[in-house]
């Protein structure tokens, strides 16, 4: 079935145009109210949760490797060869989508190294799924600002079926790989992959493509087909749990609205599941709250379960409601699945307290912001003054810090973002900014705050609005100059 005229899905269609238009891009997402301290507990970085899962994660999928290769010559293989595939193929994605986020381990490194790995494992290329990840989380389900939209209306039924061996991502992603090793991108790319990261789009794909052809020779070499039952065809007998979790995510819900609540499925799982999927399927938590770790998501779903719809009690649960809902959607593709909301709660939550001092700034432009008893260590709070806002800041050391208010790429407030030593990690992106000056400290971020002098006065935190400094500052000083008119043509005759 051909989808009805308008119902474009790529990044470069008339969607595109009509998301942006329509203000849903890049547009603000309703949030559970959580008090502040909660959500700074839920938002400790540990690293010890990750590790134990991570290293009994290879340990499976190394000892059943082992087990197949011990029974490569009798049909018992099929049964460690079922649970590597299963292992690596699988469970892979939720290890991929945390690192990602730089939320699984508190040390950075490790969440890199993960990353790199599961996105090998899970065929992904790093670099682009970690710039389309990030549009997924900007503009979730949004049609034509959203690339993992998995099942895009009329759902199309053999490429569901498809998704369970993932035959559907071979062709493009091999397809992907050799272009880009071959340095080039496509147009949907160039739409969320900023042009600075190409070389590394490149240099990966590159790498992908050596590894498979080593993979390759070797079973040519050895004439057996089990390297490539390890690495390359592991993917078409192993994807199927992930397509059974991850379709409970969206499919037949909502499109192009601004509530997670309405376009995310929490569905409760035993603890095998979880441990496969990394406490993903607290999916509205998730996309409501991207800073908290996979290991928090539990405590997190019960501060804001009265806000939220009534989970789905289990996968099969949700199953029940997906089938029928996508194949109504092929007939009718305008319908979704509608879930019920709660009634609204009183936003009189700590998580939205704002600042303010209602009178202006004294001759050196010194404003008072609040007592420094409210201010925690690696804490931060939210300042109005007049027509702007500002992120006011103690790092681990206690030093004060003080940047403008919103994240330069996320447009959220830093309010809500977690203060990391020497850094703030906004709260919708996970991209993170130096405080000394404000300057880029990790992707997607690209540009950087200003910061202002900030002090502590008896016991009263200070705020100089009118010196603007750091990388910010620097970045707007010098588009004014490029953008300014030369003095010199003014009124000079046409040649």
């Amino acid at each position: 079935m051909s989808p009805p005229a308008g119902l474009d899905y790529s990044l470069t269609g008339v969607n595109a145009a009509l998301a942006v238009e329509k203000g849903l891009a890049e547009a603000g997402w309703y949030q559970c109210p959580v008090p502040r301290a909660t959500m700074r507990r839920l938002l400790e970085r540990r690293d010890g949760p990750a590790i134990r899962d991570t290293l009994l994660w290879f340990a499976l999928i190394i000892g059943s490797g082992i087990a197949g290769y011990l029974l490569r010559d009798s049909w018992w293989a099929v049964v460690p060869f079922a649970i590597y595939g299963v292992l690596y193929a699988s469970s892979s994605d939720s290890r991929w989508h945390e690192s990602s986020h730089g939320t699984a381990f508190k040390t950075d490194w490790m969440n890199n190294a993960l990353y790199e790995i599961a996105s090998f494992m899970v065929m992904r290329e790093s670099t682009v799924w970690r710039w389309s990840h990030t549009r997924h989380h900007s503009d979730t389900i949004i049609v034509g600002r959203d690339p993992e939209i998995a099942v895009p209306r009329p759902p199309d039924i053999r490429a569901i079926v498809l998704s369970f061996f993932n035959l559907g991502v071979y062709p493009k992603y091999f397809r992907h790989i050799f272009l880009h090793s071959l340095g080039r991108v496509t147009p949907d790319e160039k739409t969320f992959v900023p042009e600075s990261e190409f070389h590394k789009v490149y240099f990966r794909a590159r790498i992908y493509v050596l590894l498979y052809a080593a993979v390759i020779a070797f079973s040519v070499f050895t004439g057996s087909i089990l390297p490539l039952l390890y690495v390359g065809l592991t993917n078409l007998y192993g994807s199927w749990l992930m397509a059974i979790y991850g379709l409970t995510q969206h499919a037949g819900l909502a499109e192009n609205v601004l509530d997670h609540r309405l376009n995310c499925r929490t569905v409760y799982m035993n603890a095998v599941n979880r441990f496969l999927y990394w406490n993903m399927g607290y999916h509205v938590e998730h996309h409501m709250f991207p800073l908290v770790p996979y290991h928090a998501l539990a405590r997190l779903h019960e501060a804001v379960k009265e806000d939220c719809p009534v989970p789905y009690p289990n996968l099969l649960t949700a199953w029940r409601e997906i089938v029928p809902a996508v194949f109504r959607q092929v007939k009718d593709p305008g319908w979704h699945v509608k879930r019920k909301l709660p009634e609204p709660k009183a936003r009189g939550s700590e998580s939205s307290e704002v600042h303010r001092c209602p009178v202006g700034p004294d001759s050196q432009g010194w404003v008072e912001v609040c007592e420094a008893a409210q201010l925690g260590t690696e804490d931060v709070i939210r300042f109005d003054h007049g027509k702007k806002t500002y992120a006011i800041i103690r790092d681990a050391e206690g030093t004060l810090h003080a940047t403008d208010g919103i994240c330069t790429h996320g447009n959220t407030h830093l309010a809500n973002g977690l203060v990391k030593g020497k850094i703030i990690e906004c709260p919708k992106h996970n991209g993170r900014f130096f405080l000394a000056d404000g300057s880029p400290a990790r992707a997607p971020v690209c540009r950087g705050l200003a910061t202002y002098p900030v002090e502590d006065r008896n016991g009263r935190v200070f705020l100089n609005v009118l010196e603007a400094r750091g990388a910010g500052a620097r970045e707007q000083r010098a588009i004014r100059f490029r953008v300014a008119p030369d003095k010199s043509q003014r009124g000079s005759p046409s040649r």
